[in-house]
């Protein structure tokens, strides 16, 4: 489309689109302030968050006893958020130190976790030495990093970890590593791949199994599952990161002279990023899944009921964001071509999009697509029986269908109410003005809402479609497409796209404003008698 006029001089649509990330940016961040604030008591989480790192530092140490062995653990600390990225563990030779009390290690963590990560932004390595009556405790600051996509920003106040991620992780861990065979006398290496969405465990492969000593021979050794545990307490921490990730690990497995099973050890544990959550890493998606993700992980009863409330209209990034991600199985579907056309554009313009292709699906319809796509987004495809996942596809179809067809009445007069609440937030100085004189200044769409269907894949009511005009500007430019449905009763998509180009050049500059502009040089009949003209010269058979 055309520049247009108006406000403090001319807004092209760069400055339109910029306005829409502006509204999206502030609808995001209403929706995690919410979360964040509703109901919580900010403080609470930071201690829930302090707790459950403490409580599996202290863990992970419990079964070192060897003098000079050392866990490194990295951490991306930010408002009172700890994600584990890394973590790491070196032998310190054979011989046992004294058995530990934990009291004196908790109280130095809870220091180092309250008072100093969980006061500032950025990654620190917690390094923990174990000596002969004590633990030695050292953190430090790491030269300065980006911001891993999987870091969190809202503390959450739950105490442990829930029972279904615990389940799994054991359950996987204990089947996957039962034919382990370690050499009598010897050690193993193992290298495994373990890939996370969210919380949820979505794949584990094996990458490599290789002996690094062998010895003195007999019958291999099962690894014992103080093995396997010592695996699942060193992974939980990262399941409490966000979206796709990929946590790469190296456990040696170690036999001893005399004992019936060999012990394992994770030696280090490091995040991997997907190459789809480094391509794809708008920041509004983040922080909404992470806000919505939160109540969820907070409580289900609690978080599931927050979370109703927040549909396609209102968390429309969190929904594009989610369906990107995780949609290319849907877009597979048959018969499917506008709907990802739309939703693969930038998420600002894909949400807008979504926003009034739902619209024109039935209450059940909309309804069954957003608990659908909720469940899917925090639960996992997997989640779906085999007859939501048909379901859910059918939606896709549907939208695909709808959007296609005519607008009726009580579409398109939702779809005006929409536009100018949608007009007073791009434009909040005109907000007050909109309300006080609402009949004489309507909000008109520079391609008409009766020709939606035929530009399927674009957002009928996305800021660079949308002017606010007087009433008798609004009225010469409805004259004129009056004129040109009598014309063209059927039109193409390039008819009705020249059509607006010629009323646009004749009435921008009644564009955005709430008077007549200075200086022109026709008034508005003399710019309705130009456009009858130019439309006439471009339209064969227009009179």
């Amino acid at each position: 489309m055309a520049l247009t006029r108006g406000l403090d001089g001319e807004v092209t649509e760069e400055e339109a689109r910029a306005r829409t990330r502006q509204v999206e940016e502030a609808r995001a961040g209403a929706l995690v302030l919410a979360a964040q604030r509703e109901g919580r008591e900010a403080e609470a989480a930071r201690e829930a968050e302090v707790d459950r790192a403490v409580a599996r530092v202290v863990g992970l140490c419990s079964g070192v006893e060897e003098v000079g062995a050392t866990l490194a653990f990295t951490f991306w600390g930010e408002e009172g958020a700890l994600t584990l990225v890394g973590y790491r563990e070196e032998g310190g030779g054979e011989r046992a130190g004294r058995p530990l009390e934990t009291e004196g290690l908790g109280r130095t963590l809870r220091h180092v976790f309250g008072e100093y990560v969980g006061r500032r932004t950025g990654e620190m390595v917690l390094t923990l030495r174990r000596e002969e009556v004590r633990w030695a405790v050292d953190y430090a600051a790491t030269r300065l990093s980006s911001r891993p996509t999987e870091a969190r920003m809202l503390p959450v106040g739950t105490k442990g970890t829930p029972a279904n991620t615990f389940l799994t992780l054991h359950e996987t861990a204990r089947e996957r590593l039962r034919a382990m065979q370690v050499p009598t006398g010897g050690a193993t290496q193992v290298v495994l791949e373990v890939r996370l969405e969210d919380s949820r465990l979505v794949g584990w492969e094996l990458l490599e199994v290789r002996r690094s000593r062998e010895g003195p021979g007999g019958g291999p050794r099962p690894l014992s599952p103080e093995g396997a545990g010592h695996l699942v307490s060193v992974l939980l921490p990262f399941t409490e990161g966000l979206g796709p990730r990929t946590v790469h690990v190296v456990l040696r497995a170690e036999h001893r002279l005399g004992e019936a099973e060999a012990r394992g050890r994770v030696e280090s544990a490091r995040v991997e990023r997907s190459p789809a959550a480094l391509a794809y890493e708008p920041s509004w998606y983040r922080s909404m899944h992470e806000a919505i993700l939160l109540r969820w992980r907070e409580g289900v009863v609690e978080g599931s009921a927050w979370l109703a409330q927040k549909g396609v209209e209102e968390a429309a990034v969190w929904f594009v964001g989610g369906i990107l991600a995780k949609g290319a199985g849907f877009f597979a579907t048959k018969g499917l071509e506008w709907v990802p056309r739309a939703l693969r554009r930038e998420p600002e313009v894909a949400a807008g999009w979504l926003r009034t292709a739902v619209k024109r699906l039935s209450g059940e319809e909309k309804e069954a697509f957003e608990q659908l796509w909720r469940k899917v987004a925090l639960d996992g495809e997997h989640a779906l029986s085999h007859a939501e996942r048909e379901t859910l596809r059918g939606l896709f179809v549907r939208i695909e269908q709808a959007i296609q067809q005519l607008l009726g009445d009580t579409q398109k007069k939702s779809l005006r109410k929409e536009a100018r609440k949608y007009y007073a937030e791009l434009y909040p100085r005109f907000a007050e003005v909109l309300q006080k004189r609402s009949r004489a200044l309507p909000i008109h769409h520079r391609r008409q809402l009766e020709h939606a269907h035929l530009f399927p894949d674009e957002d009928i009511n996305a800021g660079e479609n949308l002017a606010m005009v007087q009433l008798h500007v609004h009225n010469e430019i409805n004259f004129l497409w009056g004129r040109f449905r009598q014309a063209r009763p059927n039109p193409t998509a390039d008819e009705v796209r020249r059509a607006a180009e010629v009323i646009d050049r004749n009435f921008e500059p009644w564009y955005h404003r709430v008077d007549d502009p200075p200086g022109l040089s026709k008034t508005v009949e003399e710019s309705r008698e130009a456009a009858l003209r130019e439309l006439r010269d471009r339209l064969i058979g227009f009179e």
